[in-house]
């Protein structure tokens, strides 16, 4: 397993279960309001890019001619991984791990040049679209420029010598918050990405393994350049208060590999939720996710872990749950192969028709009704509760009803609707038309069958 990822899985771990362990008691970061997030922050729908993978060329130039695709797609913020040169020292791989930044005032040259990349967030940009980077503030490569001028900046052990956040990782060495000149460098950087080169934030990789005060500073910074968004690779309450826009929840994840299982029932899931949002400020935004860069490299793909069809359930889902939907490149697709970071893994672009017209019909979905932006969310309880997720997400007249299974086989689900709604429910992602009698909706599903089903006129009696 990846000793990086395993931290991170860990540390989820832990504060998960003290989450459930505290119940929905309000602590005190949900007594307060989470920092304001703007309107396109809200309604985004992400997609990270992971260059060496997303095309043979594994360029700026390859992806920008893509730029148009993904707004096909329904993307509004495009997300890059590291895009700096890797260090040579204690490399991993034939690339080297993308965190380990060598010059962070750089672009790697095997992805194109600087004006290379500034073409690509102009492009973005004349698409109505954003672009951001990933940021590793925590650590830099054994050979980093940083390192060789500056040694004093990172941290060292009783003996004095430089050591590494982890001892598994073994090709960067961490960076000492305790002092002042790192952090006023680490902060130019981020400034000089957004004033200099336009991009719009930033994907904050471990930022819980530095200080809080240390992004609360930079957020206000860079407030003063433009408006970005911040987003934290980790789950701090604390980090929406002044810092962070967006950060980590897997409750969608975990959920979907434990029900798939009979290891949780979809109420848990609910409960979750409840118990997340009991522990983070009001209005806090987070990101659904079915895979992650570091997942890629571990276990099968969702098209292999639940069927392809399970992929397409765990789709709707992610793009209909509270939350801000953010895709890994080829996860649109429904791709089969692992993406190894640290060696070249191509991503086989020439399947995956029907998932990509799926993404498509999601993505405008989404732009279409407020309700799944930001709209209000009930659970609804359903004839096949352990395995079929039902809710209803509203925004004032708009209203969307998801019902989404995770079963293998078929399933005749019924359900009663919210007094006050139309008996007419057409599905958005299908046409199919349904009539609910005395308010009770029957629903025939498919193995890993979906529905997103919107009110329907009803027809005035003669």
């Amino acid at each position: 397993m990846n000793k990086r990822f395993l931290g991170a899985v860990i540390c989820t771990a832990l504060f998960c279960c003290s989450l459930l362990y505290n119940g929905c008691a309000k602590k005190k970061y949900a007594e307060q309001d989470a920092r304001p997030s703007a309107v396109w922050v809200q309604e985004a729908v992400i997609y990270q890019v992971y260059l060496p993978s997303f095309s043979n060329e594994g360029t700026f130039k390859a992806l920008e001619s893509k730029i148009p695709e993904l707004k096909r797609l329904g993307v509004t913020i495009v997300s890059l991984m590291p895009i700096h040169p890797i260090g040579e020292l204690n490399r991993r791989g034939k690339l080297g791990s993308p965190y380990a930044v060598k010059d962070f005032l750089a672009v790697n040259p095997e992805f194109g040049t600087l004006d290379d990349f500034q073409s690509l967030v102009k492009t973005t940009h004349k698409h109505g679209m954003k672009i951001i980077i990933d940021f590793v503030a925590d650590h830099a490569a054994w050979d980093s420029q940083l390192l060789m001028e500056n040694p004093e900046w990172f941290v060292h052990n009783e003996e004095g010598a430089i050591v590494s956040p982890h001892p598994d990782w073994i090709d960067v060495a961490k960076i000492d918050y305790g002092q002042h000149e790192p952090r006023k460098y680490m902060i130019a950087v981020m400034k000089y990405w957004v004033k200099n080169i336009g991009v719009d934030g930033f994907r904050c990789s471990r930022a819980d393994l530095v200080p809080t005060d240390f992004w609360e500073v930079a957020r206000r910074e860079l407030d003063k350049i433009k408006t970005v968004v911040m987003i934290s690779e980790g789950a701090l309450p604390e980090y929406h208060l002044t810092a962070f826009d967006l950060s980590d929840s897997w409750i969608v994840y975990n959920a979907l590999a434990a029900i798939t299982n009979d290891r949780l029932s979809v109420s848990s899931i609910n409960d979750s939720l409840n118990v997340e949002r009991s522990q983070f400020p009001r209005g806090s935004l987070h990101l659904n996710f079915i895979t992650t860069p570091e997942k890629t490299m571990e276990e099968d793909p969702a098209a292999e872990r639940f069927s392809p069809a399970g992929a397409q359930a765990a789709a709707v889902l992610m793009f209909t749950f509270p939350g801000v939907p953010i895709l890994y490149n080829g996860e649109e697709i429904g791709s089969r192969k692992r993406l190894d970071l640290f060696n070249k893994t191509d991503i086989d672009w020439t399947m995956g028709s029907e998932m990509r017209r799926l993404h498509e019909r999601l993505g405008a979905q989404r732009s279409a009704h407020p309700s799944l932006r930001s709209g209000s969310y009930t659970a609804l309880t359903n004839s096949e509760n352990k395995k079929v997720f039902t809710f209803l997400r509203s925004s004032g007249p708009d209203s969307v009803l998801a019902i989404i299974s995770i079963a293998r086989e078929k399933k005749e689900v019924h359900l009663t609707m919210p007094a006050g709604f139309s008996s007419v429910w057409k599905d958005e992602l299908s046409s199919t038309v349904l009539h609910a009698e005395d308010s009770l909706l029957n629903v025939p599903l498919e193995p890993f069958g979906y529905r997103m089903f919107v009110p329907g006129v009803e027809k005035e009696q003669p």
